[in-house]
C-alpha cells in the first residue's frame, strides 16, 4: 500500500500537480511507478516526490512524463498551469534542496567539486542564468534561480566566512554556458575567489578519465549541524547518512590529489580567462547553450 500524502492538494499547488501527474501516468496503463521508472528512466524515488509534491519535476522531467503518457493537448495545458503555479508557490529553491541551503549558510568549511559546470556558489548570476535558460527554463524562472544561486555565494562573504575547498576539472572552464564573454567574467570572479584567504580553488588538468568523473558534488560542514552532502548524479540526493559522507569525504581527497597547486591553478584559470575572452561570438541566429547538462535547481 503506498503511504498517505501529508500534503494537501487543496491548499498545496505541488501536490495538486502531483495527483495530476499521478492520474495521467495510471490513465495511460501504467499501475506502478516501478514500471513507469523503467518505461521513462527516472528514479522510481523522483517519481514518488513528483506524485506526492514533495518536490517538483524539472522541466525536462517534466515533458519526458507527458510524452511517456501521450498526453493530449488539453492535458498539457492543464499540467502546464499547474506547474506554473506550483513552481510560483514553491520559490526558486526545490524542497528537498532547501535543507542543504539552510545548512550552507551555518558552514563552517565547504568542499566543493565540479566536473562539467563551476560549482553553484562560485557561479556568477550571469553564468547560473545562461544556464538554466539553456535547459528550458523561462526567463522568471531561470532569473529567480540565479538570484538565490548567487545568494548562496554569500558563504564566502564577511567576517565568518566559511573556509572553502573547490576542485573543478579543467573541462568546466572551457564549457560554453552562454556566450563567450560570460565566460570570461566567470573565470574572472573565480580569480578573484582565488585571492580570498578563505578560498583554495584547485583545477584539475583534463588528462583523460580518472576516479572524478562519476559526478560533481559538494560536501558542507559546521557545529550546529551534521556534515551533509549533495550528490549531483543522475537524480540529486542530499544526504548526512555518516557512512554516505564519509566516502564521499574520502573521494574529495582522492580527486583533490589529482589537482595543480593554488598558485598552478590561478595561473591556468587566467589562461582560460583569456581563452574564453578570444573566442568568437555565436553567429548571428544561434542561440549559445552549455553543452553539459545543468541541474535543475539552485
Amino acid at each position: 500500500m503506498p503511504r498517505p500524502n501529508p500534503r494537501d492538494p487543496e491548499t498545496d499547488p505541488g501536490a495538486a500537480l502531483g495527483e495530476s501527474l499521478r492520474d495521467l501516468r495510471t490513465d495511460a496503463g501504467f499501475r506502478t511507478q516501478e514500471d513507469f521508472a523503467k518505461a521513462t528512466g527516472y528514479a522510481r524515488e523522483s517519481i514518488s516526490r513528483a506524485e506526492t509534491g514533495d518536490s517538483l519535476p524539472g522541466s525536462d522531467m517534466l515533458n519526458d512524463w507527458l510524452d511517456a503518457c501521450d498526453a493530449t493537448l488539453r492535458e498539457r495545458k492543464l499540467i502546464d498551469r499547474q506547474y506554473k503555479l506550483a513552481r510560483k508557490a514553491r520559490g526558486p529553491i526545490p524542497q528537498y534542496f532547501e535543507v542543504y541551503v539552510s545548512r550552507e549558510k551555518k558552514a563552517v568549511f565547504v568542499r566543493l567539486w565540479g566536473l562539467d559546470l563551476i560549482p553553484g556558489p562560485l557561479q556568477t548570476y550571469e553564468y547560473a542564468y545562461a544556464m538554466f535558460i539553456a535547459v528550458g527554463m523561462d526567463e522568471e524562472e531561470a532569473a529567480a534561480k540565479a538570484a538565490a544561486r548567487v545568494e548562496r555565494g554569500s558563504v564566502m562573504d564577511g567576517p565568518d566566512a566559511a573556509q572553502v575547498t573547490a576542485v573543478i576539472h579543467e573541462r568546466a572552464l572551457r564549457t560554453l554556458v552562454g556566450t563567450p564573454d560570460i565566460m570570461a567574467a566567470q573565470m574572472a570572479h573565480l580569480l578573484m575567489r582565488a585571492r580570498q584567504r578563505s578560498v583554495i580553488i584547485q583545477v584539475v588538468p583534463d588528462t583523460g578519465y580518472f576516479i572524478g568523473m562519476e559526478g560533481a558534488f559538494q560536501i558542507i560542514s559546521g557545529p550546529a549541524f551534521p556534515d551533509t552532502v549533495d550528490l549531483e548524479t543522475v537524480e540529486d540526493q542530499v544526504t548526512d547518512e555518516p557512512a554516505a559522507v564519509s566516502r564521499v569525504a574520502a573521494l574529495f581527497e582522492e580527486i583533490r590529489s589529482h589537482a595543480l597547486n593554488a598558485k598552478e591553478s590561478q595561473s591556468l584559470l587566467t589562461e582560460a580567462e583569456r581563452w574564453n575572452s578570444q573566442q568568437q561570438q555565436a553567429p548571428a541566429g544561434e542561440s549559445p547553450a552549455t553543452a553539459a547538462t545543468a541541474p535543475d535547481r539552485v
